[in-house]
């Protein structure tokens, strides 16, 4: 569990696969000028909706869920430093956010979302920006709903999508362990994704509002016009000022 991990020697681990793989990233960046670099998932496009709204559609063909949900394929060595240095350009990002997160916990938190991130193809600064939205990195977090932890997922939710992960269900309050629920929140935004063919902008509509009521919503005013977008549009310009942090390090890593 998050809380009972022994977050020195964690901590420690980190640092020195930093001084080890980021200087050969550099290498591999530039020989990779020559050859190519490998992608380690798919990122996303904006593109605009027939009336005009802003969404955000995945490019290539995202795999099955059943195909996510175990993945134990080996990854190289490049994909491995591009692992490293992304989670540090992530953990810059919690590292904003110090009333919810120690900097041992960023670190953490960064590698978790980094390895969901790529379980699951969606940026890893894309969840972060869920979260933010969502609990603002509290774990703690509860609503009048009762939906709880970083990705606030009702206990319902986090049983069923626990069971399709073939985890075990550990009641309502393991949804307050951090890395509990980004797996179990991380996997329930992949499924409405594939649900949805990509779209970001109805895959989060329906994560905020459910997705009976958004099938009521497209039945009954034919779209899902600008009205019914806003929860998409607050984690689409969290996420946009994300990258703006980053700077050129996230064209470097391929964030977007």
């Amino acid at each position: 569990m998050f809380l009972r991990r022994d977050i020195k020697d964690s901590r420690e681990c980190l640092i020195l696969r930093k001084r080890v793989l980021i200087p050969l990233a550099v290498f591999a960046f530039v020989l990779s000028t020559f050859r190519g670099f490998p992608e380690a998932g798919i990122k996303p496009m904006v593109a605009e909706s027939s009336d005009g709204t802003p969404d955000i559609l995945l490019l290539g063909p995202s795999g099955s869920v059943d195909e996510l949900a175990v993945d134990s394929s080996p990854i190289g060595v490049l994909d491995e430093m591009r692992s490293v240095m992304l989670a540090d350009s992530v953990r810059k990002v919690l590292s904003r956010y110090p009333r919810f997160l120690t900097p041992n916990e960023q670190e953490i938190l960064a590698q978790a979302l980094v390895e969901q991130g790529s379980i699951n193809n969606i940026d890893p600064l894309f969840l972060a920006a869920v979260i933010r939205v969502e609990s603002a990195f509290s774990r703690d977090a509860v609503s009048d709903k009762g939906a709880r932890g970083l990705m606030q997922l009702m206990p319902a939710t986090g049983e069923e999508m626990a069971q399709r992960l073939g985890m075990s269900w550990q009641g309502p309050d393991a949804l307050h362990d951090p890395e509990y629920n980004l797996r179990l929140g991380a996997f329930y935004l992949r499924r409405l994704l594939d649900r949805y063919h990509g779209s970001y902008r109805q895959a989060l509509t329906a994560y905020n509002r459910g997705p009976r009521n958004l099938r009521y919503i497209k039945r009954n005013h034919g779209r899902l016009g600008r009205k019914f977008t806003g929860y998409f549009r607050k984690i689409h310009q969290v996420y946009k000022n994300y990258k703006r942090t980053l700077g050129p390090s996230a064209a470097l890593l391929s964030i977007g």
